[in-house]
């Protein structure tokens, strides 16, 4: 093999480019003739280091490992130019047809086994099971409709792809599908040679078509999916931003579900279906309160108007839980005639105050048994509102886990109150409206805090402004005694319309909720959502969609894996599948030409056992081509 160069010139400026090539020379029926092994571009290197380029290629093509006189003889330049052609050089690659049946006629060489080694090695095992999913919902047919073409539409998939397999920021993405994955061998499309600002590209062009993508998965999920319970969970979390994401319009400090107070935060409201299916989604502010997002869903949903989108719906129960439940959201449910299970913001369980303190003994309390888990006791009384009834609920799992951050912050208060008490017997604060102050930030850091301190200043006998000591002591609440453990612990009050249904049924479908829950854990955690890194709004709304329609296709997942009593999770799902991987072999016969053979690797039993259970089709067609001849 050899390195040739040839030279183009531009008819109109005179411009002359120069392009490199590495070439060998075949014997055919018209004499001798150079075949093109690789484009090498336009080197850098001088003319002299040009055969030993030549021979680090072959090398590298031929699979041989690499000689400490070889690594001697090359500079740092040639293995860097080698480097950089052979990541240019991808495998052959076609769109591969659902379990290919090879022709099974023999193909017999005569390999020197001392050759035989493999080369590009890419993960396909989790990529199976997203193709699938992604073809099961459609999702190639309405980016079609939507303008996508045939090489949008597959890195749209890539992209949704590297989320849900290696979740992280958009650079790290372009280089999973460049040198990790097989992803590319499975779409439309082979996608060796993509540039990294296409996947900042198609990020953005799926976000400008949320609202068709959303609706057409609302659809596709339903029709694969048939469910008669109609609910709509709803629910809404932040996620923290990495930087400072000054230009960023989302960005802003807020109360953060993960406690960090010191980073901007974005929002992302939610609605699932019963089984966790996303039906809707709208980015936020970081500092945006849960009760304000509740009537813009509800407008998306086409609830607050005369005609529902929510396909074989009709008006669902909205089930959602007390960070959104305010008095004006129940009274706007209520005055559409859409019915609600919620739990009210506000101290309900203290208006059931007696009947919490013998519950432990009232038979009129219906028992849920949850297996291992403490049972829940519930009972179905009428409502304060006209037309609704309350569902009185005591929890012992709850009652242990409340007892314990009362406790905690309990204690921290009282070593905040004996430092305080302390600076003022010491002569350090004085003033009366001083320790004042002192006091009032203690009241915001600790909820309840008024509720379960008496506090009282001593003043000086000669200057009333002045403290001389401060005393304070545990109250107990709603005049019970102190020996006596809090009857409302544990207790919680859920408010419905849904008068047809008893206790229990209420109770259960309110418990559905987990699974919003749940989506958002699959978002910060399986899919990587957290932390966010980019600086620009649209950046970011590209960015949460992206995870949107990855979890779409993950629960979908899930949900078939459940039903067929497999309670595996996404994320064991894609390690157990990692080890399947597809591989160049690398090759040299008898007569010094080297193959190469590009082949999906056998599966394994955990790999066939997920790959029955879904019917994923993982057979992939093999490609043999033979790529140089040895000297």
């Amino acid at each position: 093999m050899f390195i040739r160069e040839t030279k183009t010139r531009n008819k109109k400026t005179g411009k002359v480019y120069k392009k490199h090539i590495l070439v060998e020379s075949v014997r055919t029926e018209k004499g001798p003739r150079q075949r093109t092994v690789m484009q090498l571009g336009q080197l850098t290197l001088p003319r002299k280091s040009w055969p030993l380029l030549a021979d680090e290629l072959e090398r590298r093509l031929s699979g041989q490992p690499e000689l400490e006189m070889t690594a001697a003889k090359n500079s740092e330049a040639v293995n860097r130019a080698a480097d950089n052609a052979m990541a240019e050089f991808p495998p052959k690659v076609e769109r591969h047809n659902s379990n290919i049946q090879e022709d099974d006629t023999p193909d017999y060489e005569r390999i020197d086994l001392k050759s035989a080694t493999t080369s590009t090695s890419r993960s396909v095992g989790p990529e199976l099971l997203v193709d699938q999913a992604w073809r099961m919902l459609e999702l190639p047919k309405i980016l079609n409709e939507l303008g996508f073409n045939r090489s949008e539409r597959s890195l749209a998939e890539a992209v949704v792809a590297a989320r849900m397999i290696k979740p992280g920021s958009d650079l790290s993405t372009w280089q999973w599908l460049r040198s990790m994955s097989a992803v590319g061998e499975l779409t439309e499309e082979p996608l060796d040679s993509v540039g990294r600002n296409r996947v900042y590209a198609i990020a953005d062009r799926l976000c400008s078509v949320r609202e068709q993508i959303e609706e057409h998965l609302r659809d596709g999920l339903h029709n694969l999916f048939p469910d008669e319970k109609r609910l709509f969970l709803f629910d809404l979390t932040n996620f923290y931003m990495e930087g400072q994401a000054l230009d960023n319009t989302l960005a802003h400090h807020g109360k953060s579900k993960e406690k960090r107070r010191d980073c901007r935060l974005v929002s992302l409201a939610l609605a699932v279906d019963s089984r966790g299916f996303p039906l809707f989604s709208r980015v936020y502010e970081g500092n945006v309160g849960e009760p304000a997002s509740l009537k813009d869903i509800l407008t998306d949903a086409g609830l607050l108007g005369d005609t529902p989108c929510l396909p074989g719906l009709g008006t669902p129960t909205v089930v959602m839980d007390r960070g959104i439940a305010t008095d004006d959201n129940i009274n706007l449910l209520a005055a559409n005639n859409i019915n609600y299970i919620a739990i009210e913001r506000g101290a309900r369980n203290q208006d059931y105050l007696e009947i919490f303190k013998h519950a432990e003994s009232d038979p009129s309390f219906t028992r849920i048994d949850r297996g291992a888990q403490p049972p829940v006791f519930v009972k179905k009384v009428a409502g304060a509102r006209e037309g609704t009834v309350d569902v009185l609920c005591v929890s012992a799992a709850k009652k242990q886990k409340e007892q314990a951050i009362a406790n905690r912050w309990e204690e921290h208060a009282c070593n905040d109150l004996l430092q305080l008490q302390k600076s003022i017997r010491a002569g350090n604060i004085k003033y009366r409206n001083k320790i004042l102050r002192k006091i009032g930030r203690m009241e915001e850091r600790y909820s309840g805090f008024s509720k379960r301190f008496d506090i009282s200043l001593v003043p000086e006998e000669k200057d009333s402004n002045r403290t001389a000591d401060i005393q304070f002591h545990k109250k107990p609440l709603l005049s019970i005694s102190p020996e006596e453990d809090d009857p409302l612990l544990g207790t919680y009050v859920i408010e419905t319309p849904r008068t047809d249904m008893n206790a229990d049924e209420i109770w259960k479908l309110y418990m559905t909720l987990t699974q919003v829950e749940s989506a958002f854990r699959s978002f910060k955690t399986d899919l990587g959502t957290r932390p966010i890194y980019h600086q620009l709004a649209e950046r970011t709304r590209a960015h949460l969609f992206i995870s949107t329609l990855a979890y779409s296709l993950l629960a979908s997942i899930e949900y078939r894996m459940s039903q067929t009593g497999d309670s595996r999770n996404w994320q064991t799902i894609r390690e157990q599948l990692a080890t399947h991987r597809r591989n160049t072999m690398i090759m040299t016969d008898d007569k010094g030409k080297i193959h190469h053979i590009r082949q999906t690797g056998v599966p394994e039993p955990v790999h066939l056992d997920i790959y029955r259970k879904l019917g994923v089709k993982y057979r992939m067609k093999r490609f043999k081509e033979t790529v140089a001849k040895r000297l």
